[in-house]
């Protein structure tokens, strides 16, 4: 197939080969972790204790569990001739429906175009910079399956499944849709570009796809510069696009959503630089997943002072209003000098994969600064895919110093029973309060509680005379949790 316009705007349907879930569940033992026994109807609500869902708290500070590397990174590395100018970088692993680990990254390699523009401090247009396909059956070891859909004379069985003529392609981000109904949309993608000859195509464009290797432009461009992503909220179908602008010459954040991927809001900014970042401080990339009821996000941020990025940790409560964490922790960082991401460690544009108890978030890696253009970089390793891990739900909470505790947010009580994810050497008890000044609900006491301690994902909590929360249902509560330097994740109500 040869790479032009027409083929570039035709699909194919390909039936993708139905391949067994691979069970990869960690037993309670193996994660470390005690996971109570008990039986559940379901849950009914679950409560992250991230700051954002916080009222009073007393002897209490936010708790933010760093990203672990493993070892065995990067898990992919540039290999391939298609592969040599830029690297792995800007991807989405998923894991898929089939049980299947699918990995869409952007790459580029030499070849002259008409032209060349400036984008952010380095010149694009000398490369072809294409979208390729990899997968894997337990994301550590990748294969390039053999597509030649693209550059097939120049690059035998080679893997590349999207190319368009442009002066720059940029942060390809691939959803797989279980919410749309026709098949022939089953995957999305958002693709920055810019157009070699009209303007009215240089933005976030838009495609779907029913197999993930043959594409369709929708036709929608969304407006922003590079580094951009899109994410669907599997609760309710719809989509958000995370953009960049500039607020000033600081690169900033907007955010547009959409029910059906064709009509979308306007922008709004949801994060720029304040009072406390630096005249160096730039938002880059972000991604997006719910844990425990609540919206987080992984926010890039690269500073100007010494050409480098890294990871923030992010919250939202309705995914419309973001707020960075009070601490501003930095949750992923580059590693030390010379290591495959000491100059930066870039958001993945895919949510984590949870693997048994445990998380893996996939991240685009860089040996180089950001400057690499003008100041060069190390030819021999060049940006990579490698990924870190966190435990399920355990990413970010509340801990006390001596003795204190924490109280939620009012929310409307589903009833049923209360869990707790917690650690805690000491006993620990759990209240029911009303909301505004009221007091604690009658027989829901931190007196009335039965006292816990240990480490447990899922620990019942009862009272002397109430076994669960049905009595309260409908009405407004705060969870209020004590103890002696505890440190609690989540609550989850279940039937």
């Amino acid at each position: 197939m040869k790479n032009t316009r027409r083929n570039f705007i035709k699909t194919t349907t390909a039936a993708a080969a139905a391949l067994p879930l691979l069970n990869l569940k960690l037993s309670a033992m193996e994660s470390g972790v005690v996971v109570t026994p008990a039986a559940s109807g379901g849950i009914l609500r679950e409560v992250l204790f991230s700051p954002g869902n916080i009222t009073e708290k007393n002897h209490c500070y936010d708790r933010f569990e760093l990203l672990k590397k493993p070892a065995q990174n990067p898990v992919m590395t540039a290999q391939m001739p298609w592969e040599g100018g830029g690297g792995i970088n800007w991807g989405s692993v998923l894991r898929s429906a089939d049980g299947k680990f699918k990995f869409f990254y952007c790459t580029d390699f030499p070849g002259v175009q008409e032209g060349a523009v400036l984008v952010d401090n380095s010149m694009q247009g000398k490369n072809h910079c294409v979208v390729c396909y990899a997968e894997s059956d337990d994301g550590l070891t990748w294969h390039r399956p053999a597509l030649n859909l693209y550059f097939q004379e120049k690059f035998p069985d080679n893997n590349i499944i999207f190319a368009w003529a442009a002066y720059y392609n940029d942060a390809s981000t691939v959803l797989e849709d279980l919410h749309d109904p026709d098949p022939s949309r089953r995957y999305k993608m958002s693709l920055f570009h810019i157009d070699t000859k009209d303007n009215d195509l240089t933005g976030v464009c838009l495609f779907v796809s029913p197999d993930g290797l043959h594409w369709t432009f929708t036709g929608t461009v969304l407006p922003s510069q590079d580094a951009s992503s899109i994410w669907q909220d599997k609760r309710t179908g719809r989509y958000y696009a995370f953009l960049k602008d500039r607020l000033g010459g600081n690169r900033s954040r907007m955010l547009m959503h959409s029910d059906d991927f064709k009509h979308w809001s306007e922008p709004q900014w949801i994060f720029t630089p304040d009072h406390g970042d630096s005249a160096g401080t730039n938002f880059y990339n972000q991604s997006a997943f719910v844990m425990a009821g609540r919206t987080l996000g992984f926010l890039n941020l690269y500073d100007l002072t010494t050409q480098t990025t890294w990871v923030e940790l992010v919250e939202s409560g309705d995914n419309i209003n973001w707020r960075r964490m009070p601490s501003r922790p930095r949750i992923l960082s580059p590693g030390a000098p010379g290591t495959y991401d000491s100059g930066g460690a870039y958001v993945g544009l895919a949510e984590p994969i949870l693997i048994g108890e445990e998380y893996r978030y996939y991240y685009y890696a860089s040996s180089d600064r950001h400057d690499v253009a003008d100041t060069g970089g190390n030819p021999a390793q060049k940006p990579s895919l490698a990924y870190a891990t966190f435990h399920k739900n355990r990413l970010v909470g509340q801990q006390t110093e001596g003795d204190g505790y924490f109280a939620t947010l009012p929310f409307v009580c589903p009833g049923g029973r209360l869990f707790l994810n917690f650690i805690g050497k000491s006993e620990v008890t759990v209240c029911i309060k009303r909301p505004g000044y009221g007091g604690d609900y009658v027989g829901f006491s931190l007196a009335e509680c039965i006292p816990v301690t240990g480490d447990s994902l899922r620990q019942e909590i009862i009272w002397k005379n109430h076994a669960n929360l049905d009595e309260l249902k409908g009405k407004y509560i705060r969870i209020k949790v004590a103890g002696k330097n505890l440190v609690g994740y989540s609550a989850a109500l279940e039937a």
